[in-house]
Formats: C-alpha cells, sequence, structure tokens
C-alpha cells in the first residue's frame, strides 16, 4: 500500500488516441496510465488507500488496482507524482544524527559538490569542502527533484522551491537549520523569512560588492526582510566591517573563513616542481630563472591584464600563468616571459604551486572576500604577495606582503579595485631579493596556513547555528496597543498650536495589562510609528524608515532600541 492520501505534483490529465496520460508539470515529465490509474489519482489526495480500493472495486479487478498500486509505487520512487516532502522521516532511512540542516542551493548540481573536478568557481569549490565536513556534525538534506542517499550523512530530497512555504510546519519540525547561498537575483528567501515556522535561515555570501550596486542592494533587502534568528556567513571580518557603513546590526554578519587541506597542499621539492613543469611546457627557462605564479581564470576581474604589465615590467623573471585557458588573451602577442602551464586537476596543483617562487594574487573584483588560492599556495610554503582591498590582506596576516591599489568608493562593471603594477614589482623584486625575509615568509605562511581548516569551517557552522536558536527563543511579538491623535495644547503653551503624539495603552491584543498602572502613556509619534511597524514588519525595516525619516541617525537609532526595549519588556 502506498499512504494514501497524499499531495499531488501539478498535474495535467489527458487522452492521446484513448490513451490517458499524466503530465507531471513539477518533473517535467509524461507519464502513461491505465484507467484504474486515472481515478486513482483523483481521489489521491483526499481517500485513504482502503477507502480507494473499496470505492474502486465496483469497476475494476482486484488485480487490475494492485497492479496500478504497484506501478504507483515505482513511480513515486523516481519521484513522480506525488508527495514533494511530506513524509520526510519516511521517505529517507537518514543517519542517527541528532540533527538535519535542509540544503537550498538553486541551479547547482547536488552532485557536483562530491565531484570536485567538475568545479572551477572558488566559492563552489570551498562549499563542497565544507559540506564535506559538515556531516561530522550533521545529516546534510539538499532539496532537489528526487529522495536518494548520495553518501554517509548527505541526502537529496524531493522538495522544491514552490513547496518550501506549504511544508514549512513539516520543515521546522525536521531540520535544524537552512543552509543557502546568497544569488543577488533569486527572490524565492524572501517569503521564507515571513515564517516563524523555519528554523533559522543561514546565507552564506561570498561577493559584498559588485554588478554596479546589484550585490550590494540584494543584501540590504535581506537584511531587512530577515527574522532574528537569521543571518550571513561571509569568508572574512572585512564583510561585516563593510556592511557597518550600510546597516545597523552588523552582529548579522558572521565571519566563516574557508580552510585548507593542507596535507594536500604542502611544500615540495622545489627544484623537481619546477623541472616537471618545466618538461610538461618545454620551456627550461623555468628549472633557472626566479617564477612569478598567477594561478586563476585568465580574465580582466581576476587582474590578467595587471599581471600582463607585470612581466612586462620584470623581463629578468618568468611569470607562469594557470588556468583554463588564456582567453581573449590568448590571439595577443605576449611577453616573452610569460609562460601558459595549462589547466590542472586538482591533486595536481601542489606541484604546480610548489613551482612558483613567489604568488601574485591579482584580482579587482568585488566578489574577492578571502582568496583560497592564497591559501593554497601558503600551505605550499610560497610567500604571496597581494592587493590591499578587501578581505584578502586578513588571510595573508604578516606572512606575504601587502601591495599598493587604489580602491573605489563604488564599484564599476564589477571592479572595486586597481592594484599597483609598479609596486607590485616593487615587491617582488624586494621579496627575491633577500633570501632571509623570502625564507622567513615561506616557513611562516606554511605555519599559518595550517591554522585554517575545514573542519574549524564546519564546526563554526554548527555554533552559528546554535547562536541563532538562541536569538530564536528570545523573539517577541509586538503587542502592545497603540493609537494615534491630536493632542489640545495646554494654557501654558505660548505657541496653543494642536500637537500629536502617539499613545499606547496599559494592554495588549489578550486584554493584558502590560505596564504598570492602568493607564495611557503618551509616545512620540515616532516611537509609536516603531510599534506600528513592528507588528507585521521586522526591526530591519523600521530602521530603514526611521533612518529616511530622522536625519539624526544617533537619535534614530536611541528611537529604535528604546521602542525594542518596551517590546521585549512588555512579552
Amino acid at each position: 500500500m502506498l499512504g494514501f492520501p497524499k499531495i499531488l505534483h501539478q498535474l495535467h490529465l489527458f487522452e492521446e488516441e484513448g490513451v490517458p496520460y499524466a503530465a507531471d508539470l513539477d518533473k517535467a515529465r509524461v507519464v502513461e496510465l491505465s484507467a484504474v490509474m486515472t481515478d486513482i489519482l483523483k481521489l489521491a489526495e483526499t481517500q485513504t488507500d482502503d477507502a480507494i480500493v473499496e470505492t474502486l472495486s465496483a469497476s475494476y479487478e482486484e488485480d487490475d488496482i494492485s497492479e496500478a498500486f504497484e506501478r504507483f509505487a515505482e513511480l513515486e520512487r523516481e519521484g513522480l507524482l506525488f508527495n514533494r516532502g511530506e513524509d520526510l522521516e519516511r521517505s529517507l532511512a537518514t543517519e542517527s544524527k541528532w540533527r538535519k540542516l535542509l540544503v537550498i542551493i538553486p541551479g547547482i548540481d547536488v552532485d557536483s559538490f562530491f565531484d570536485i573536478e567538475t568545479l572551477s568557481a572558488g566559492t563552489n569549490m570551498a562549499l563542497a569542502h565544507m559540506i564535506t565536513h559538515l556531516t561530522k556534525y550533521a545529516d546534510l538534506h539538499f532539496a532537489s527533484s528526487r529522495n536518494r542517499k548520495i553518501t554517509d550523512g548527505v541526502y537529496e530530497v524531493d522538495i522544491g522551491i514552490r513547496d518550501l512555504v506549504r511544508l514549512r510546519s513539516k520543515i521546522g519540525e525536521t531540520y535544524y537549520g537552512i543552509l543557502t547561498l546568497h544569488q543577488e537575483r533569486e527572490q524565492w528567501l524572501f517569503p521564507l523569512y515571513r515564517y516563524p515556522e523555519f528554523p533559522p535561515i543561514l546565507v552564506q555570501n561570498h561577493a559584498p560588492r559588485g554588478h554596479g550596486g546589484q550585490a550590494i542592494n540584494s543584501m540590504l533587502r535581506h537584511y531587512a526582510a530577515m527574522r532574528d534568528c537569521d543571518g550571513f556567513t561571509a569568508p572574512s571580518d572585512y564583510v561585516r566591517d563593510f556592511y557597518a557603513d550600510y546597516v545597523w546590526d552588523p552582529s548579522f554578519f558572521n565571519t566563516l573563513p574557508n580552510g585548507v587541506d593542507s596535507t594536500l597542499f604542502k611544500p615540495m621539492d622545489k627544484a623537481a616542481a619546477k623541472r616537471e613543469v618545466a618538461e610538461g611546457v618545454g620551456d627550461d627557462r623555468i628549472e633557472v630563472v626566479p617564477t612569478i605564479g598567477y594561478l586563476s581564470r585568465v580574465q580582466s576581474e581576476k587582474g590578467a591584464s595587471v599581471y600582463l604589465k607585470l612581466a612586462e615590467l620584470n623581463p629578468h623573471l618568468i611569470f607562469l600563468i594557470a588556468g583554463p585557458n588564456m582567453g581573449r588573451y590568448a590571439s595577443r602577442k605576449l611577453p616573452d616571459n610569460l609562460v601558459y602551464v595549462g589547466f590542472h586537476p586538482r591533486e595536481k596543483l601542489p606541484l604546480i604551486y610548489n613551482a612558483f617562487d613567489v604568488y601574485c594574487f591579482m584580482s579587482m573584483s568585488g566578489e574577492e572576500t578571502f582568496g583560497l588560492t592564497v591559501l593554497e599556495a601558503m600551505a605550499c610554503g610560497i610567500p604571496p604577495i597581494v592587493p590591499n582591498f578587501d578581505g584578502v590582506p586578513s588571510v595573508v596576516g604578516d606572512t606575504g606582503l601587502i601591495a599598493d591599489a587604489e580602491n573605489f568608493d563604488q564599484d564599476i562593471a564589477t571592479f572595486v579595485s586597481y592594484p599597483c603594477p609598479v609596486d607590485f614589482s616593487r615587491k617582488i623584486n624586494l621579496l627575491l631579493g633577500n633570501d632571509e625575509m623570502y625564507q622567513e615568509l615561506s616557513q611562516m605562511a606554511r605555519e599559518r596556513a595550517v591554522l585554517f581548516t575545514w573542519d574549524k569551517t564546519a564546526s563554526r557552522i554548527v555554533r552559528i547555528f546554535e547562536e541563532l536558536h538562541q536569538k530564536r527563543k528570545l523573539a517577541n511579538p509586538n503587542r502592545l496597543l497603540n493609537v494615534f491623535a491630536p493632542t489640545q495644547p495646554s494654557e501654558d503653551d505660548e505657541q496653543q498650536e494642536l500637537k500629536y503624539r502617539s499613545i499606547v495603552l496599559s494592554m495588549n491584543a489578550h486584554y493584558e495589562r502590560c505596564l504598570m498602572r492602568d493607564a495611557v502613556y503618551p509616545l512620540r509619534v515616532e516611537e509609536g510609528l516603531v510599534l506600528s511597524i513592528l507588528k507585521e514588519h521586522t526591526t530591519r525595516e523600521a530602521e530603514a524608515i526611521l533612518a529616511a525619516l530622522i536625519p539624526d541617525e544617533t537619535q534614530a537609532r536611541t528611537t529604535l532600541k528604546r521602542v525594542q526595549g518596551l517590546i521585549d519588556g512588555t512579552a
């Protein structure tokens, strides 16, 4: 038996040449039916198994009904026709860990996170590593289109974006938290913020700005819509500090550093690494000339044009490029000392890093909050040189050199900075010309890199969810009653002008007395406005309104804090 009633997908039933079909609009599949299967679907959402059999037994043979049930069972296992996320406990025999997280990342194939070679973007690679280590602390359920076990502690569950609100109570009962990735054009998260049934929602952010202001505006919209128990993560403190200029409560931004596999990325015999790379590209200069390294997509926002200028400025050095391809630069006449060493699988990257004497990170994009390749180079004992912008210097610390960069107040076509080629060149030659400094930074880089582990990243996520659950317990609905009214001026008022006040009553919507006396209390109009706003909106939305209405930001912040204190004190 199938356990009817069940929630159907969006189905379109039709006939073609006398044969009945069901078009599963949620799965973009057409399924051939029998007559009895068609009639069962008409009863599926309201009748039990036994009731369906009893209803249809007058029209169909018992064997035909049983056969139809068996066919429906096969279709259900394929994730077709019905039961999208309705029975999460029964649909998967999950591990015995005490916490489950629902991971929702639309547009990215779940399997790609478990095949690192299919990933090129640093964000997705970081997610893949984090997911692997997060299974030590919780079971992960990826919202997708079918029910299956992917690996130990990792499952795919048949829950679509359009199912989330409908299933909010079930999701709230099943999951400790929802983990997702900020994508600036995605609006699907906003409805979730409105429902207290959902567990805390943690939104990972790897692009604090860029795209002509779109990223900032998207982040601010999410910040305003979030419940008190939701939050962001970002790989460096820089993101929180950056948004502190935009928001009143930067505590919503939680630092979640990336990690590195220090057993894979480690120092090797440098002469041997250079020799193997030199033989691979047929350029023996790599063995005898100091080498500078670049490992990234060869694109403008990654600093490719600046890197070419560095090669032109330093003909006595060899500049290596490792990336998927040379992109638009492939058709150019390149400096003779610039060598493309190809694109390599991940397990070979330590060899490439070790062939570098210095690693240059040249990115100018507003999406650089960490610099994962910088950490990998450091783990190999390669001193990095990075521009002085965004979160990358915080990764390097004092184990590399920081070059000058012209930083922009506003991004332009995703660029937020321009690294100074002259200062980069100066820093490269300073490092290569001082063997004592080089050796010291090489050792310090390795020592610092091994402090960044993916296990720390995973355990930090769990701690953040624990903190968000504490906030969730403290959430208080605003139930105080208030009205706005004109106030008759007193006889002592020289101007004798009618004034306006907000009046808060000594009771809430349940007729409970919340305040000290059976009286009304006059408030400023802006205080009453905040009380009213918070009945249906978030504290961050009230923040936006006060910031627009009250010119003095200190006064506006104080007003919000005072009203929030009244609400919390009368919950």
